[in-house]
């Protein structure tokens, strides 16, 4: 099994090794792996977004 971070509670989650699923045990979040990509996709833009709005305050 693979880890990534969780999206949902940020702790560590597993991809199997099929790469088709994500699953954190700690928060219960399951999703599939390109749901997953498009979601940690969209945090990070988001993340980036604020850090620009923030800098031209």
């Amino acid at each position: 099994m693979l880890d990534a971070k969780c999206p949902k509670c940020d702790n560590k989650a597993q991809v199997d090794d099929d790469v088709i699923r994500v699953e954190c045990k700690n928060c219960g979040y399951t999703d599939n792996y390109e749901n997953y990509i498009e979601t940690m996709k969209s945090k990070a833009e988001n993340m980036a977004d604020n850090y620009q709005f923030k800098g031209n305050l």
